[in-house]
């Protein structure tokens, strides 16, 4: 209540008062005022009954009769009969009411009464000073009124109020209401804040905001603010970009629903939020984007990546993986037991010694780094595999399963040991061969040497591993024309080769060696390097000293064997002669006489002696054989060979015709043609003379002879043959068939023992071998190789 209305005239138990004003209505007159303190206490007089109603007070502010139906009086015995203003508010409360009297206003305020049970009540009261015709102060008209509930409510409706701003703000949300008939729309101030907009920029009007839609995601959205208003849906969400006021296009979702329909069902009003999603739509792009580039980054890995479960299980392979294990993701889910207990560890378990697998290793916490394991594939092909292990952590920080990446190093372990065995059989090699090797940096001057240079050298650690080091290793008597050919191979870019003597640095000993090496270049072709290796010869320069004397010794007694060579050969020429000359004449006397005794004296003599005179003659007559054929004998192993390539078909052929023209019955022989060799062509037609001779001979009583020439194989080697069906031999004496005057047959052959020594003479001087097979009455075979021509004498006759 802001104003009280004029009373006239009031009346109560004991006075009259004519003419009394209340409030603004009262005369102008000067009006006697209260003292500070009184102040209060006519505001403690007048509600500490906390009458409720319309009443008036003296001037000291004790009620009188109420009026207006009040419902308490000063004495009255009801409830909250007693009461007190808020101690808090008193002083405030007295203070406005001394200058609103003074003044000659009237009072209205709001607050807190506290009655004498602890019940509070919220109170307004408005309370006007009465006053007679001269302004002097008879009392005050007070109204008061129970606003408790009402503020109740307001607290109420304001914390809401408040509440739902700062959810909306807190959630970064506008509000939107729009009157379908009147095309009229509420937007929260936010709205046009998150769009740059300020007030009056725009207006409510629908077509202003439908103004400002992307064109690509308009005509849906009228379509879907249709379909609420006609009844097709009850609520939606649209997601659209709009124009800010800066002319950019941001993202924003509008969600909405019927907030009042008409009997038929359309709605008359529509009421929304309004989000600014530019953030999460960028977000979510890069999200998009992150993992399209981690799915191509694990579709492309050349590393597998698994993630596994804390219970075990396999949710994720990549196919690198999959190629590495050998199996897909599906069967990799139902595989039992699961594929990282088939993963080995060379590690062993303590108590039971088996190996641990991957599964063990993960179940325990522990995470690997490049750790070795072996793993077989389904079709029973083994893996080595490098496998590291992370672990994966949930939003609340909690381990929720292990990130594994896996390579097949199969391959590359196989390389690193065959790497380490070079290594090693190099090191060995250079152990046994007494060689170091070295690697100069001439652009650094950093000598690295092996550990077997070291030795050779005698150097340790500590000496300086430079050029200047690598100098002062050298005897003094090499060091300085070592020094001149080691920069000179460096600066005109050449291969180094030197020997030479070094001092041990260790020892002092005195080492000939040899060093070799040569300038290597970078990447740009520039030559910073001196590769290079020094062996020991120490023991090869002894050697060499003793070949030398050695050398001198036998080029001494080559010479002195020489002579008696020569000497020797004097002798056997001297024989050779006495045999042709001296030992023919007595045969041929004795061959002579016994002729003409024979011939003139014939008969004459008694037969006994005609039969020594003919044993005489045959018997000269094959010592006359045995000498030429020990001669020729001889004259082999003189001759001078005269090596071609040759028909020995031909050859052989030449000599059948012969035998056959000599023999009264000829065998049946067999020449395999197109055969060629190499060697002296006259002294093989001596070896195919004698061996076919041979064979004619044993095979001249054979029913059937039959003598074949031909070429085969024999232990992978062309061998020539001369076969036939004649008498053949015993194996046991096969040794005996080519000694001089070695026979295995009897006088019903003629022959002196000599033709075979003769052909394996021959033979030999040709670098071929010769052997025979056989059999009693079954015949023989005699096998026999030459020489292998040489690209020099490779000619055809």
């Amino acid at each position: 209540m802001t104003r009280l209305l004029q009373v006239n005239q009031v009346n109560d138990n004991s006075n009259t008062v004519s003419r009394a004003c209340i409030g603004d209505d009262a005369p102008a007159i000067a009006h006697p005022a209260l003292p500070a303190h009184g102040y209060e206490q006519v505001l403690r007089n007048m509600f500490r009954s906390a009458p409720l109603g319309m009443y008036r007070t003296d001037a000291e502010g004790h009620p009188l009769a109420s009026t207006f139906g009040s419902p308490a009086g000063p004495d009255d015995d009801a409830t909250h009969a007693v009461g007190f203003l808020n101690p808090q508010e008193r002083k405030s409360l007295t203070e406005s009411f001394r200058g609103a009297m003074e003044a000659g206003r009237q009072w209205c305020r709001q607050f807190q009464y506290r009655y004498a049970d602890g019940a509070v009540s919220r109170l307004q009261a408005v309370v006007a000073a009465l006053r007679d015709q001269d302004g002097a102060l008879l009392g005050y008209q007070v109204c008061t009124i129970d606003i408790t509930a009402q503020h109740h409510a307001n607290q109420e409706l304001a914390l809401s109020v408040d509440r739902h701003r700062v959810a909306l703000d807190a959630a970064e949300l506008g509000i939107w209401d729009l009157d379908v008939a009147g095309n009229d729309c509420y937007f929260s101030p936010y709205c046009y804040e998150m769009l740059g907009y300020t007030g009056g920029q725009m207006q409510g009007r629908l077509e202003e905001w439908s103004n400002i839609i992307h064109p690509q995601y308009l005509e849906n959205a009228r379509r879907v603010l249709e379909s609420c208003i006609s009844g097709g849906i009850e609520r939606f969400e649209l997601e659209f970009r709009l124009k800010t006021n800066e002319g950019k296009w941001h993202w924003f979702r509008c969600t909405g629903k019927a907030a009042e329909r008409d009997a038929c069902g359309k709605a008359c009003r529509l009421a929304g939020t309004l989000q600014d999603i530019n953030r999460a739509k960028l977000m979510e792009h890069l999200l998009q984007m992150e993992h399209g580039l981690l799915n191509l980054i694990t579709a492309t890995s050349p590393v597998g990546i698994m993630f596994i479960e804390s219970d075990g299980n396999t949710t994720f392979v990549n196919p690198k993986a999959e190629r590495i294990l050998g199996a897909t993701k599906q069967q990799m889910a139902h595989r039992e037991p699961p594929v990282i207990d088939s993963i080995l560890s060379a590690e062993r378990d303590p108590s039971t010694g088996s190996e641990l697998s991957l599964g063990h290793i993960l179940a325990q916490g522990r995470c690997l780094l490049q750790s070795s394991f072996v793993f077989t594939r389904s079709d029973g092909s083994s893996a080595v595999l490098s496998i590291s292990t992370a672990p994966f952590l949930d939003p609340a920080s909690t381990v929720s399963g292990t990130v594994v990446t896996l390579e097949d190093v199969t391959e590359q372990k196989k390389r690193e040991q065959v790497l380490a065995d070079s290594d090693r059989l190099l090191r060995e090699t250079q152990r046994i061969a007494q060689l170091g090797s070295y690697v100069l940096d001439i652009t650094k001057d950093e000598w690295a040497c092996s550990s077997k240079l070291e030795e050779i050298l005698g150097i340790d650690a500590a000496y300086p591993k430079n050029l200047q080091g690598h100098f002062d290793i050298v005897h003094e008597e090499f060091r300085e024309k070592f020094i001149d050919s080691y920069r000179a191979a460096i600066g005109n870019n050449r291969p180094f080769e030197h020997e030479y003597k070094i001092r041990r640095h260790n020892d002092g000993v005195e080492r000939w060696v040899t060093e070799c090496c040569e300038l290597s270049g970078d990447a740009a072709g520039k030559q910073v390097r001196m590769i290079g290796t020094i062996k020991d010869i120490t023991e090869r320069k002894a050697a060499e000293e003793a070949i030398r004397n050695l050398n001198d010794e036998l080029d001494r007694r080559v010479i002195e064997r020489t002579s008696q060579l020569v000497a020797a050969k004097k002798e056997i020429e001297s024989f050779s002669y006495s045999v042709s000359h001296d030992l023919r004449a007595p045969l041929r006397h004795i061959n002579s006489y016994s002729s003409i005794l024979v011939e003139e004296y014939g008969e004459s003599l008694p037969e006994d002696a005609r039969y020594y005179l003919e044993r005489i003659c045959t018997a000269s007559n094959r010592m006359g054989k045995q000498i030429d054929d020990l001669l020729a004998l001889t004259r082999v192993g003189r001759a001078i060979m005269k090596r071609t390539t040759f028909n020995i078909s031909q050859v052989a052929a030449d000599v059948v015709d012969m035998l056959s023209d000599e023999s009264d019955n000829p065998p049946e022989f067999v020449v395999q043609p197109g055969i060629s060799a190499y060697g002296d062509s006259a002294l093989v037609r001596l070896v195919l003379q004698n061996l076919l001779g041979n064979s004619v001979k044993y095979s001249s009583r054979a029913a059937s002879p039959r003598i074949e020439f031909g070429q085969t194989l024999v232990g992978g080697r062309h061998a020539f043959f001369v076969r036939d069906n004649g008498v053949g031999f015993d194996m046991a004496y096969v040794e005996k068939l080519f000694q001089p005057f070695q026979r295995l047959h009897g006088s019903e052959f003629e022959g002196t023992g000599i033709g075979l020594a003769t052909v394996r003479r021959i033979i030999e001087r040709h670098g071929g071998s010769i052997w025979a097979e056989g059999k009693e009455r079954e015949g023989a075979a005699f096998y026999f190789t030459l020489s292998t021509p040489r690209k020099a004498d490779h000619t055809s006759c």
